[in-house]
C-alpha cells in the first residue's frame, strides 16, 4: 500500500505508479467468500424491510487510463460491454465513473443479478479486463462488491 508521500509522487508522475509486475489479479471467489457476501445480502435486506430489491453482485476495476483516451471510454467501453456480455443473462449493466480530480483515473463497475450471479461474475472478470485493455495504461485494483440499488420512485 502506498503511503501518503508515495501518492502524490505518483500523481506527478503521470499516473504510472512504482515499478510493478502487470499482474492478472482476478481470481474466483472462494465458496466461503460467495457464502459471506450471500450473509451481507441477506442482512441488508432483513435491515431494510425491502424483499423485492433485486440482489446484485458489483465487480469493480480501478485502472489508469492511457493518455487522449478519456473522451472515448464514455461511449466506447459501456456499448462494447453491452455488445460482449450482453448475451448472459446474469449481466445487468455497467458504470464508467471518470475522476474529477485526474481524467486518467478510471473505475468500471459491471453489474450482475439473478440465480447465478456470482458463477457469472467469476467467468466473465477476465472478459472484462481484456475488453478494458486498449485504454489501459495500468490496472489498479479489482474487486467483487455486494451492492444495494436504490432509485427514485415515479
Amino acid at each position: 500500500m502506498a503511503g501518503q508521500v508515495q501518492i502524490p509522487n505518483y500523481q506527478a508522475a503521470g499516473f504510472a505508479g512504482p515499478p510493478a509486475k502487470q499482474m492478472d489479479d482476478s481470481r474466483h471467489a472462494t465458496t466461503a467468500e460467495v457464502e459471506l457476501l450471500e450473509q451481507i445480502a441477506q442482512a441488508s435486506r432483513d435491515s431494510t424491510g425491502v424483499g423485492q430489491t433485486p440482489e446484485v453482485i458489483a465487480h469493480g476495476v480501478e485502472f489508469v487510463a492511457l493518455p487522449g483516451t478519456a473522451a472515448n471510454l464514455l461511449r466506447a467501453i459501456p456499448e462494447s460491454m453491452r455488445n460482449t456480455l450482453g448475451h448472459s443473462r446474469s449481466f445487468s449493466g455497467c458504470m464508467v465513473l471518470v475522476s474529477e480530480e485526474e481524467a486518467r483515473l478510471v473505475t468500471v463497475i459491471t453489474l450482475w443479478t439473478g440465480r447465478n450471479r456470482f458463477e457469472q461474475c467469476n467467468e466473465n472478470s477476465k472478459q472484462v479486463k481484456k475488453l478494458l485493455a486498449p485504454y489501459v495504461d495500468r490496472f489498479l485494483r479489482t474487486r467483487r462488491l455486494v451492492a444495494c440499488l436504490s432509485t427514485k420512485q415515479r
